[in-house]
């Protein structure tokens, strides 16, 4: 497979192997044997802290949702689309797609179908800063992530997240318990991840606190 062929023509050569997470060092070692490595995170930007932010005009009342990433398969956003579709508070809540990618038009039309309130927008940093800061929960449904920097940029902002429970994600990891887990690619299990955070506000609130303890770990140090 591929992480052989990597190991063979580069990695077996290395004095030392950088990690991102323990998940994928675990993913490649299961594969070619053991390695002499280090996991090491690449760390969120100090920038991305809790902080005064203004929240988008028309929002005012409305449960604000965001998921960041590019829009791919393999991020499995359509899964966010169904699951909010599904959602007892499906009118209450506005979802932003924050990035660009082959299946914007998809998702615009699975949003129409659905009944859900989208906006797809690519954000600078700054601007993605302040929309993480006024959100009220953070969505990762991807499949595939390495390391998902951009899932710890918004448990850094204090945002609580619902991570999809992949075998081939290290998200997961990042959640403190099952309130935080959905079964992959299952949207109903997702909406009622959802519902119940919408529900619970005192928790969340609780929660964001834990949630900005445990990601100081994963801060870039100078």
């Amino acid at each position: 497979g591929v992480y052989r062929a990597c190991y063979q023509m580069v990695y077996q050569y290395s004095d030392i192997i950088h990690y991102p997470t323990q998940f994928i060092r675990d993913t490649f070692e299961a594969v070619v044997g053991p390695t002499n490595g280090r996991v090491i995170s690449n760390g969120v930007n100090s920038m991305f802290t809790p902080g005064p932010a203004k929240r988008p005009a028309g929002l005012e009342g409305k449960f604000l949702i965001v998921s960041t990433g590019r829009l791919s398969s393999e991020k499995n956003q359509e899964i966010l689309i169904k699951a909010i579709g599904r959602s007892a508070h499906r009118e209450q809540i506005h979802l932003i797609l924050a990035g660009e990618g082959p299946r914007e038009e998809h998702y615009r039309h699975l949003a129409d179908k659905y009944g859900v309130d989208m906006e797809i927008a690519f954000f600078s940093r700054q601007d993605l800063l302040n929309l993480l800061r006024c959100a009220d929960l953070y969505c990762h449904p991807a499949e595939v992530e390495i390391e998902s920097i951009a899932c710890l940029e918004a448990i850094a902002c204090g945002l609580v997240p619902v991570i999809a429970n992949s075998p081939k994600s290290a998200a997961k990891s990042f959640a403190l318990d099952e309130k935080s887990l959905f079964k992959n690619k299952d949207p109903e299990d997702m909406a009622a991840k959802i519902d119940y955070w919408v529900e619970h506000p005192a928790e969340r609130a609780d929660y964001s606190r834990k949630y900005l303890e445990s990601g100081t770990q994963f801060e870039q140090q100078s």
